[in-house]
């Protein structure tokens, strides 16, 4: 990122932070959550949020003018341009059983895309993702950048109940659900490998900036991999 921040009112009470370098949308949205995190300890701020490509400031004019809340966004935002990267961390290895009744969007994807399912797998799981931002429900990751190839819009109407662990594919990005939820992905696999542990401190296991690698296994592997605590 380089360009000046572009920041605009966010109702009475808040900015809105539109993020330069959307061409690079991995590092706009980790620098958008890194700066989210910073500001949400401000005292005067009553909420930060990033988004893929934004962050917004919602803060209370009792204790923080409109003026010295839009500086410190603006101020935070050209801050984290000048920061050095992030050393590269290890990757988080989620084994999927791809098709069948786990993937069932796998058959019309790789039609829709013109490929076979094999290709189709092969492309999804070769690749190293990075987390890039978690929003929509608890713990759920915004994972990419996804191959062009394999770029598809969500499904005209959502189910109204994935499975956890169910790994989909939509626009730019690839996702696990970490918990049951409805949801309009196209899913092409799943993953017995939990993602959600409410008994530690953080419970959820991908996060922005968390590395992240699909490795495809059989329907045997699966269930056995149901069965491990």
């Amino acid at each position: 990122m380089s360009a000046d921040p572009e920041i605009i009112p966010y109702g009475e009470r808040g900015w809105l932070c539109r993020m330069p370098g959307a061409d690079d949308v991995i590092s706009v949205s980790l620098a958008a959550s890194a700066i989210a995190d910073q500001i949400r300890e401000t005292p005067g701020v009553t909420d930060a949020v990033a988004g893929i490509d934004s962050v917004a400031v919602r803060f209370d004019p009792a204790r923080l003018s409109a003026e010295q809340a839009r500086r410190l966004l603006h101020e935070t935002v050209r801050a984290a341009q000048c920061a050095p990267n992030a050393s590269p961390r290890e990757a988080v290895l989620i084994p999927v059983c791809y098709g069948g009744a786990h993937g069932p969007d796998l058959a019309a994807l790789s039609e829709r895309c013109g490929l076979s399912e094999d290709a189709v797998i092969d492309i999804h799981s070769q690749a190293e993702y990075t987390v890039a931002a978690v929003g929509f429900a608890p713990g759920f990751a915004y994972i990419g950048p996804l191959d062009n190839r394999l770029s598809t819009q969500r499904r005209d109407t959502p189910r109204t109940q994935v499975p956890a662990g169910s790994v989909g594919v939509a626009g730019a990005f690839t996702c696990v659900y970490p918990l049951p939820s409805p949801g309009g992905w196209r899913l092409i696999g799943r993953t017995a490998m939990p993602l959600f542990d409410p008994s530690v401190k953080e419970p959820f296991v991908l996060k922005p900036g968390v590395k992240v690698r699909f490795t495809p296994i059989d329907a045997d592997a699966f269930e056995t991999l149901k069965g491990t605590p």
